[in-house]
């Protein structure tokens, strides 16, 4: 019996599928992480302790009760009503004016981020929520 003789040959790796692989590893982790995006009122809260830095400014005050009715400078409005249109009102004649939030301490927090959103859906980008100085020598 004759057998052939067999040539030695250097092992080689196989690039190709290695490369695909990691490839698909890398689309796979592309696609599937999550992107954190800001989105919603962008929202400066005034310190506690400072003062208004200009009274004369055109302004429209937002009261949101305990039981979460809405004042519209100062005029109660019914449940009904729609708050953006309200608003809208408000502002027609006035420019850039500054949207004030003032909340009570137990108010529900959807009913004040419902009066946020109403004031950015027509269009107000100037938001602040008002407060009160917290009593000397005593922390909050």
């Amino acid at each position: 019996m004759k057998f052939r003789s067999r040539t030695e040959q250097t092992p080689t790796i196989e690039l190709t599928p290695l490369i695909d692989v990691v490839f698909l590893l890398l689309i796979f982790f592309m696609i599937s992480t999550t992107f954190v995006s800001r989105t919603g009122l962008q929202v400066q809260v005034p310190q506690a302790q400072a003062t208004q830095a200009n009274p004369e400014q055109a302004r429209v005050e937002v009261m949101v009760t305990e039981d979460g009715t809405y004042l519209v400078d100062g005029q109660d409005i019914p449940a009904e009503a729609d708050l953006a249109g309200l608003l809208r009102r408000q502002v027609a004649d006035k420019d850039q004016p500054l949207l004030v939030i003032r909340a009570d301490r137990n108010a529900k927090h959807g009913a004040v981020v419902a009066a946020m959103d109403a004031g950015k859906a027509i269009g107000l980008t100037r938001i602040a929520i008002s407060t009160v100085n917290p009593p000397q020598g005593r922390a909050q």
